[in-house]
């Protein structure tokens, strides 16, 4: 089972979801979801949830807990059949490197590896793929930064209020970062310029 558990905390990380946020949306405790990240046999209900939360389709992650089934062959191949096939007429299996993404291709983003201290679900070294026409601020996403300083790159979540523009790296390795912006968004603007915004993160390479 491992090898299942490890493929769901590789998804939770994909989408920059902490432990105690999923176990939230997903209604169980954090410590529940923390075994499910480690050797816990999740529940169906879990997974529809799951699966919704962190946008993966049902099916292939039906398949790829099949994978690390204990059952015999006959039982597996039996439930793989009751499952709908793809367009090809059998199943594709896609690595969680391969989220679904509203993009042609890849080359379509900015390629960067993460070479400062950043948020703590985007480790030191990860590649990372940047929207660079996409800088809005939501809360619920990760922004790719081209330190000025240095030349370096690294990811931080971003949190705007009428008076302040926060960089939030919720790591001990880095404090987050208050700018005063009460000249609204021309002035958050011109911060995020002056800190060396690329734009949104849509994808990071992980390994599980």
């Amino acid at each position: 089972m491992a090898t299942f558990n490890k493929y769901l905390k590789a998804l939770r990380e994909r989408v920059f979801l902490d432990i105690g946020t999923v176990a939230e949306r997903t209604g169980v405790h954090r410590n529940t979801q923390s075994k499910y990240e480690d050797s816990r046999d999740p529940p169906f209900d879990y997974l529809v949830e799951f699966a919704a939360l962190v946008d993966v389709p049902l099916d292939e992650m039906l398949i790829k807990r099949l994978e690390d089934s204990k059952a015999s062959e006959d039982a597996i191949n039996k439930a793989l059949k009751a499952l709908k096939p793809g367009d090809r007429g059998y199943y594709e299996i896609k690595s969680v490197n391969e989220p679904n993404m509203t993009y042609n291709a890849v080359s379509e983003l900015m390629q960067v590896k993460i070479t400062e201290a950043s948020h703590k679900l985007i480790p030191l070294g990860a590649t990372i793929f940047v929207n660079t026409n996409s800088k809005s601020i939501d809360a619920n996403s990760m922004y790719a930064f081209l330190n000025p300083m240095n030349g370096e790159h690294f990811a931080a979540k971003l949190v705007l209020t009428a008076t302040k523009l926060k960089l939030v790296f919720d790591s001990i390795e880095r404090k987050d970062l208050v700018f005063n912006v009460e000249g609204g968004e021309t002035e958050s603007g011109y911060v995020l310029k002056t800190l060396g915004l690329l734009g949104k993160i849509v994808k990071a390479e992980l390994i599980f």
